[in-house]
């Protein structure tokens, strides 16, 4: 995407700095998302975070607050076969590394011009991963209002995160990928409560990425069907929407200024 894409999804009265919204959402696509149909059906944030973003959207469209959106612009390259030699796990996880170095500087252009605006940092499976490992130092800002992380590759089941999804109610907490090879991953440790008590945390049981079975010989068909069945409806109504609606707040009064519309905008593709 040719720089920033902001997705109109919603329309009122904007507060704060005039042209700048009440929530900006900055959302990573999982592996292999940002490519073809893919980069132009969901606006270089994928499928599970596009949909997501619509779901919240609508959800602060009753309140009369505007939303803009922007996609972390890194490779996302696909996840390594199961036989692939270490230089294909050092590639993806250099790809992780890009997209969190590119979030970081994207968040940082965003807040200096919007710096009142609460800010959503949002990834599915590899951009979890590139979100979660921003979180001890963007967390530190009031302006990071929540974050959410659907089947994040680094996820620690005893994290300070709220914990969504069937994963959490079997007994054996088992670890994000990366968390099998913390060395080689450089996993991050546990959040500080600070950011964690912001960030949702969404994995469901037998995911072959946020509940990673280490004693498998091989990533199982059904496993990968667990990882690919977030926000499959495309209707919306995602468990959880509502939680992080909750962390954005209540609405501000409306300004009596006039109303400023987010419009929609789109950029090619990269």
């Amino acid at each position: 995407m040719a720089g920033a894409a902001f997705v109109g999804l919603t329309g009122g009265i904007a507060s704060a700095d005039p042209g700048c919204p009440d929530v900006h959402w900055i959302g990573a696509a999982g592996s292999g998302e940002r490519t073809g149909a893919d980069l132009t059906a969901y606006s270089g944030m994928g499928r599970v975070i596009y949909r997501s973003l619509g779901d919240l959207s609508a959800q602060l469209q009753r309140d009369g607050r505007t939303i803009t959106a922007e996609a972390v612009e890194y490779p996302a390259v696909p996840v390594p076969d199961d036989d692939a030699g270490v230089g294909a796990w050092l590639g993806f996880m250099g790809s992780v590394d890009t997209g969190a170095a590119a979030l970081g500087k994207q968040y940082e252009a965003f807040a200096q011009r919007c710096p009142a605006s609460k800010v959503v940092l949002a990834g599915y499976s590899q951009g979890a991963m590139v979100v979660h490992r921003n979180l001890q130092a963007l967390g530190a800002n009031p302006n990071v209002a929540g974050a959410l992380l659907i089947a994040d590759g680094d996820r620690l089941p005893d994290d300070t995160t709220f914990n969504m999804g069937s994963a959490t109610a079997v007994p054996g907490k088992r670890l994000g990928v990366a968390q099998d090879w913390p060395i080689l991953a450089h996993a991050p440790a546990k959040l500080p409560v600070a950011i964690g008590s912001r960030t949702i945390s969404v994995c469901d049981y037998g995911d072959a990425v946020c509940d990673y079975d280490p004693d498998a010989e091989e990533v199982t068909s059904a496993a990968v069907a667990v990882h690919t069945s977030y926000a499959t409806a495309s209707s919306g109504g995602y468990a959880w929407t509502t939680p992080l609606y909750q962390l954005l707040g209540s609405a501000p009064m409306a300004s009596q200024a006039e109303p400023v519309y987010v419009a929609s905008s789109s950029a090619p593709g990269s």
